[in-house]
């Protein structure tokens, strides 16, 4: 084997030991649980779910991989679930089934739900309250078939429904996805928000 070859592979050998010393020079470091902050979650409010704490434990590891413990974390934080709202965002005029023609009359075809918490941090090692009452909301929107309607009923056994955006569903059926959906979208959102502040460096 030649000198040059042999260069060569003592030079590849080294390349890990060059790149772990770029990284920890550029104050890079593994990320392990033993270095991730604790933390202390209560979830509260009247409109808190056994679904949404579910999802805010998932989110939390999925996200920022902090280990959320009953008792002995560095960080509480207390989240009062406390605001819902649903309400009617989007109306077609209604036509007549045969000539399709317009009528003076407006239904509701499109909705939104809307979900917020306030959010309290407190960093127990130093006694200080980090965030308080921070607001957060998160929405989604729904389409859906109105069974009141001329245009969404059937007429001689054929369907006449129109659907907004192509979605089939029913009211009730459509809010019942969008309120699943409404609380990943907060539980991420508080996952982000937390692993933003806490950080123990």
């Amino acid at each position: 084997m030649s000198l040059k070859t042999n260069l060569v592979n003592q030079s590849i050998n080294w390349l890990p030991y060059i790149w772990l010393a770029l990284l920890l020079g550029c104050n890079y470091r593994f990320i392990t649980n033993d270095n991730q902050p604790k933390i202390e979650v209560a979830l509260r409010g009247p409109f808190s779910s056994p679904v949404l704490e579910e999802e805010l434990t998932l989110a939390l590891q999925r996200n920022t991989g902090m280990q959320v413990v009953n008792s002995g974390g560095r960080f509480q934080v207390e989240i009062d679930v406390d605001s819902f709202r649903r309400e009617n965002i989007g109306y077609l005029y209604d036509r007549e089934p045969l000539s399709s023609s317009l009528i003076n009359r407006l239904f509701p075809n499109e909705g939104r739900v809307t979900l917020g918490a306030k959010i309290t941090i407190v960093d127990k090692h130093h006694l200080n309250c980090m965030i308080e009452h921070m607001q957060l909301l998160a929405s989604s929107d729904y389409d859906f078939t109105n069974p009141n309607t001329l245009r969404d009923t059937q007429y001689g056994n054929q369907p006449l429904v129109e659907y907004s955006l192509g979605q089939f569903d029913s009211e009730d059926g459509a809010f019942d996805v969008a309120s699943d959906l409404v609380q990943k979208k907060l539980a991420r959102q508080l996952a982000l928000y937390i692993g933003g502040i806490c950080r123990t460096n």
